[in-house]
This record gives structure tokens, sequence and C-alpha cells, in this order.
């Protein structure tokens, strides 16, 4: 019961996570929506970062499988900020790529720390703190 429980979660969570993907979309948003921001529209309209936004939430979804309930909170709350920075970006391809790139190396560390069991409450703790305090010295 408790394994059919936690599995129910983890796709709930992967669909709030993801978002539902239409007909013509990105992999986290639907491209026909009329309150896409300028960098939903940016992403959209470009076919590389469009790939890439895609990958980017199959990437989420995979993670979504291997967490806590507790991590996985953790992990969205950090997709949240980081989608607050996306969309900070505009319409501008260069700050696109790069928060893409910047989400892609904390997803990196991630799996590094999901992958050492042993220690990986601590580990995810300290990559999402080192991660906020280089944000906090950029400001």
């Amino acid at each position: 019961m408790h394994g059919r429980l936690t599995a129910a979660l983890a796709g709930l969570a992967a669909l709030a996570l993801v978002g539902v993907p239409g007909a013509a979309s990105a992999a986290g948003f639907n491209c026909r929506s009329p309150w896409l921001q300028p960098a939903e529209k940016a992403i959209c309209a470009d076919a590389r970062l469009s790939r890439i936004d895609e990958k980017l939430a199959r990437r989420l979804l995979a993670f979504t499988r291997r967490l806590t309930f507790g991590q996985y909170l953790g992990l969205r709350y950090w997709h949240e900020r980081w989608r607050d920075k996306r969309i900070a970006c505009n319409d501008e391809r260069r700050c696109l790529v790069a928060t893409y790139r910047a989400q892609n190396r904390l997803l990196d560390r991630f799996d590094l720390c999901l992958d050492t069991s042993a220690r990986r409450r601590t580990c995810l703790r300290a990559t999402l703190d080192a991660r906020q305090a280089r944000a906090r010295r950029r400001r």
C-alpha cells in the first residue's frame, strides 16, 4: 500500500513539475498559451532551445522517480527559482542558454548525490546550499 501511494505521489508530482505538453509545446509549457512570457515565446520559436527545454523536463521527470517526497519538494523549489531567472532573460537567447546550462549543472550534481546513497541527504543539502551561497555572492 505504501509503495502504491508513493508511486502515485511521484506521478502527480512529475505532472506538476513538468506540465502536460500540448500539440505545440516545449516540454515545460504550452507554446499556444496566450499568457507566455517573452522568454517562453523565444524558446517556442527556437528549435534548439525547445529541445533543450524538453531534455531538461525529461531529466526532471526521471529525478522525481528517485527522490523522496521531501527531496522532490526541494528540487521543485529550486526549479521554480530557476524559472524566475529564465523569465528574467526575456528573449535574450544567450541568457536563456546560460540558465539552461546552470540548471543542467545543478542536475548533474544532484545525479551524483543520488548515486552515492550513503550520504545522499547530506550531499543534496550541500549542493543546494552551495548554489544558494553562489547566488548571494553575485548580488
